[in-house]
């Protein structure tokens, strides 16, 4: 799957092919391309994945367990094979009592099928 990776000051983006917000407010997905998301500091709980994601995931995170390795979202991703399917890295940087930053990936459908 490619992966894209982006810079922003907000963890949000729309979708290119709708145009539509990617999450709400509260970080629930509200595209319909939608495929699945994770965050960072949960890498191992990934959020509403498609049952063809899920699939994978489950299988990645079983052998990256088993060779007692770490999970890599990222390089998990980019061996995911599914036309049409691209994967965005948000990198969001900010100011909080310091410098904060975090990283999200997304799946997103954009094949145009339904």
């Amino acid at each position: 799957m490619q992966l894209i990776t982006l810079e922003h000051g907000h963890w949000n983006f729309y979708c290119p092919v709708t145009g539509k917000q990617v999450y709400e407010e509260a970080g629930e997905s509200r595209a319909e391309t939608f495929r699945g998301g994770w965050h960072q500091e949960v890498p191992s709980e990934p959020m509403d994945l498609a049952p063809e994601l899920q699939t994978a995931w489950n299988a990645y995170a079983i052998k990256t367990d088993e060779a007692d390795g770490d999970l890599d979202v990222a390089a998990f991703l980019m061996e995911v094979d599914m036309p049409g399917w691209v994967a965005f890295q948000v990198n969001s940087f900010g100011m909080a009592c310091g410098p904060v930053w975090e990283t999200t990936w997304t799946v997103l459908d954009l094949s145009g099928k339904d």
